[in-house]
């Protein structure tokens, strides 16, 4: 019942049933696992993490439990401690398609570009239609300096899934740096315009201003609001760049640096853009999949 509670996003439900299970027998490491993975859903990273802790004392083979735990402590920024995961689940299980994508995912947050292309590779030859792992990779080639490669592989990402927004975007970013022309209006064509990012895909096809892209971040849920502050402020830099505007795109990646959670794929690349344009983020400090 608190896996079909879940399901249905009531996660408080959910978390009460598992207590219920665990105080009729507290050493069943799967119902750990997945109360764990109920308070990672409401954003309670340190009691999701406990639980994993607790999931992988009762079965330390549990390598999904490993995965899971490694994308709690990505996105608390806690790198390293995430890869260690990541790579305890492969260990587990070297099929382990997902925990290949997401070490190479907070592999690219740490500017680790090689290992994140190498980890994304392994994750596309056990599953060649993760889209989400292309698109990584693509991004780490792109910071990587190798444009036609980040253009093969963000392309790749988005035809696979056609509806991913980010995807689009960060295709539209590669063609531009590398004066192709944008697929972003026939890509629109199969976003759900009503839903954020929309106003991003509508300022970058030159139809909302970055003021009227910030005012549309006002997401009711605070933490939901600042994920898209921090995607207004990067996406809007990344568009200042590209019309010349350089003191501006710093400025705003700063604030992306700042402000942004350190998981977000526009975190690491407001602090690679920073890095190119020969300045430093005003602070010193990505998509996760589990399974």
């Amino acid at each position: 019942r608190g896996n079909a509670y879940s399901a249905k996003g009531d996660f408080d439900r959910a978390i009460a049933d598992f207590d219920a299970a665990l105080g009729l027998d507290p050493n069943l490491a799967t119902v750990y696992f997945n109360r764990g993975t109920a308070y990672d859903d409401k954003g309670d990273l340190d009691r999701a993490i406990a639980d994993f802790n607790a999931a992988i004392r009762l079965d330390p083979k549990f390598a999904v439990a490993y995965n899971n735990r490694g994308s709690a402590y990505n996105a608390k920024g806690d790198f390293d401690r995430a890869i260690a995961d990541y790579s305890a689940a492969i260990r587990l299980d070297p099929k382990y398609a997902a925990a290949y994508g997401n070490r190479g995912n907070a592999n690219s947050a740490e500017g680790r570009f090689d290992r994140a292309i190498a980890d994304c590779s392994d994750a596309i030859r056990l599953e060649p239609g993760y889209a989400l792992a292309y698109r990584t990779r693509g991004i780490a080639y792109f910071y990587n300096g190798d444009l036609a490669k980040a253009l093969a592989d963000v392309g790749q990402a988005s035809k696979l899934d056609p509806q991913e927004a980010y995807s689009a975007l960060w295709l539209d970013i590669v063609e531009k740096r590398d004066n192709v022309a944008s697929s972003l209006p026939q890509a629109a064509l199969h976003i759900d315009m009503t839903a954020w990012p929309a106003p991003i895909i509508r300022m970058f096809l030159g139809r909302a201003t970055p003021a009227a892209v910030l005012a549309a971040a006002n997401e009711a849920d605070a933490a939901n609001r600042k994920g898209q502050v921090c995607e207004a402020n990067f996406y809007s830099g990344a568009l200042a760049l590209r019309s010349g505007a350089r003191d501006e795109a710093i400025r705003l990646f700063r604030l992306a640096s700042s402000d942004c959670p350190r998981y977000f794929d526009e975190w690491g690349a407001a602090n690679h853009e920073l890095k190119a344009l020969d300045t430093t983020p005003s602070t010193s400090q990505h998509i996760l999949e589990r399974r």
